[in-house]
């Protein structure tokens, strides 16, 4: 099994950190997309909102997340994927 050192699991642990209020961040900007009424605001929303799902997808893949941090981003994820989808953004 590869162990992180410490400073790599502090890394780690803050790298998790940003993914989720990254995460978070893209659910404003679909909040923000569902009340506004700009059609350029919209899709510039919409647009990071997708960003941010993509970036997060990725960054996962070199991260090793405890169970509590997976149920969030797994939680975060689903609801962003489901919206991204009933916008047309998946």
């Amino acid at each position: 099994m590869n162990k992180f050192t410490p400073h790599a699991k502090k890394l780690n642990t803050e790298t998790i950190d940003f993914l989720i209020l990254d995460l978070d961040l893209a659910l404003t900007f679909m909040d923000t997309a569902e009340v506004t009424r700009i059609k350029e605001r919209v899709e510039r929303n919409h647009r990071n909102a997708r960003t941010a799902y993509d970036t997060g997808l990725d960054l996962l893949q070199k991260l090793k997340p405890n169970a509590a941090q997976q149920r969030e981003i797994d939680k975060r994820t689903a609801v962003l994927r489901v919206r991204l989808r009933a916008a047309g953004q998946l």
